[in-house]
């Protein structure tokens, strides 16, 4: 099958190489938000019967995820991005879907985004320290302010969890970040997180909301939990006292 790529199909298929797996809500909110469900569905089949994009349903009332196809891998090679293609969609494939709705919060918030790398990443950006975020980005507010990330599904105990706080706290050489921040599922989680880092020794500053508030407010809009002290405010507006390690 043959068909025309528009300005629109190719930056989407340069955003499904970065980000691996996208769903089709989350590809419709970033290049068709005008357009109808039924419509936009229609235009990531033909992407996909003609191999531009590989695309997945578990089960006929699931909702479809996207990759990048066999012709739209070498469509952006062109552009000098590496692209892997093949293989099965991930067993944690909700995780991963969920480290790009956080994603896709920062860059369409309006700030001035100078980075946001994911877990899958870092490893050919250099990362070397032992323990990897699920994400890490930067803004310009002027200044430079980066925060590590990492996206609670509430699928696992806080041990291992915490045990990646422990290892944030002793510092990752040569790399600074103002924040760990917490993106969990449930509220109630929220709590867990607090009471839990009342009975650790850490310094570090750590600050937690849900993903329905950072998606529906917006990331740097959403209320944001200062552990465990219990502050609230915007990630960018708290004082500084309170992110102080």
């Amino acid at each position: 099958m043959t068909i025309r790529l528009t300005e629109r199909d190719r930056r989407m298929l340069v955003k499904c190489a970065v980000c691996r797996w996208l769903t089709t809500d989350q590809l419709k909110r970033l290049y068709f938000p005008e357009a109808t469900l039924n419509a936009v569905q229609k235009r990531l089949r033909k992407l996909s019967e003609a191999g531009y994009l590989r695309s997945h349903q578990e089960h006929p009332t699931a909702e479809a995820v996207h990759a990048v196809g066999p012709k739209g891998k070498l469509l952006i090679e062109e552009k000098g991005l590496e692209v892997a293609v093949g293989g099965e969609v991930p067993r944690q494939v909700e995780h991963m879907l969920g480290v790009n709705e956080i994603r896709i919060a920062v860059e369409t918030s309006g700030m001035k985004v100078v980075y946001f790398f994911a877990y899958w990443q870092l490893a050919n950006l250099g990362w070397a320290h032992a323990v990897i975020p699920d994400a890490v980005f930067a803004v310009r507010t002027p200044e430079l302010r980066t925060f590590l990330v990492e996206y609670d599904r509430s699928t696992e105990t806080l041990d291992k969890l915490f045990r990646k706080l422990g290892l944030y706290d002793q510092g990752l050489a040569e790399f600074h970040f103002e924040a760990v921040v917490i993106v969990t599922e449930r509220t109630r989680r929220l709590d867990l997180l607090g009471r839990e880092l009342r009975r650790k020794n850490l310094s570090l500053p750590v600050l937690a909301s849900t993903l329905e508030d950072v998606v529906r407010t917006g990331f740097f809009e959403a209320a944001f939990v200062v552990l465990p002290g219990g502050e609230k405010g915007k990630i960018l507006e708290l004082p500084d006292e309170d992110l102080e390690a």
